[in-house]
């Protein structure tokens, strides 16, 4: 009679090793506060250099340093960048605006006495 083997039972990876490949680019995506890869090589230009975003491994990298680096003294970059987003999105309209002083009156009307 032939013996019957047992094969080892498989040990359940954990962490990012044991994630899927969907799960580990929708984490970064949240992380990141993107929708798509474009978005997330635009926003984090430095982690994307030189990356190959078809490699599982890129991606375990990039999630890696997110959760790691994301969150730097209780401030989100993204929240970093989104405010500097909106300071010069806030300067570029007040750019053109003029400002109103009283002594401009006062010198508009001397400038037109001395003809």
């Amino acid at each position: 009679m032939a013996k019957r083997t047992t094969q080892p039972k498989k040990k359940k990876k954990s962490g990012i090793k044991g994630m899927k490949l969907l799960a580990i680019k929708q984490e970064c995506y949240a992380i990141a506060g993107v929708a798509t890869t474009a978005e997330l090589k635009r926003k984090y230009s430095t982690l994307a250099k030189g990356r190959d975003f078809r490699t599982r491994k890129t991606w375990e990298y990039v999630l890696k340093n997110l959760q790691q680096d994301g969150d730097w003294l209780g401030i989100r970059l993204s929240e970093l960048e989104a405010q500097a987003d909106k300071e010069q999105k806030f300067a570029m309209a007040n750019s053109g605006t003029l400002v109103f002083t009283p002594e401009r009156v006062a010198m508009d009307q001397a400038a037109e006495n001395d003809d």
